[in-house]
């Protein structure tokens, strides 16, 4: 429901963390600071995101490397000329 001052819709908040939802509302009050001329452009911007972000691959479905150690020893450190550029 949309009036001369508000707007009414109903969402589900509770999947969200407090920082999802903090900034969740950061971006709602940048849209609302806009003009309503920049709104069209913020819309079009927002879709461009949430289409990259559709396309990629969630983090729990990527592939991990096991850990292993790798074993060394340092060398000492050499000292070399240093580089002398002609002109």
């Amino acid at each position: 429901m949309v009036s001369d001052s508000s707007l009414f819709f109903k969402t589900n908040w509770n999947p969200l963390s407090q920082t999802q939802l903090i900034a969740l509302l950061k971006c709602l009050v940048y849209l609302q600071s806009l003009p309503e001329a920049a709104l069209e452009e913020a819309a079009e911007e927002l879709e461009k995101i949430a289409d990259f972000y559709s396309d990629r691959l969630p983090q729990t479905n990527l592939p991990t490397n096991p850990v292993s150690s790798i074993k060394g020893k340092l060398k000492a450190a050499q000292v070399r000329p240093p580089i002398v550029l002609e002109a």
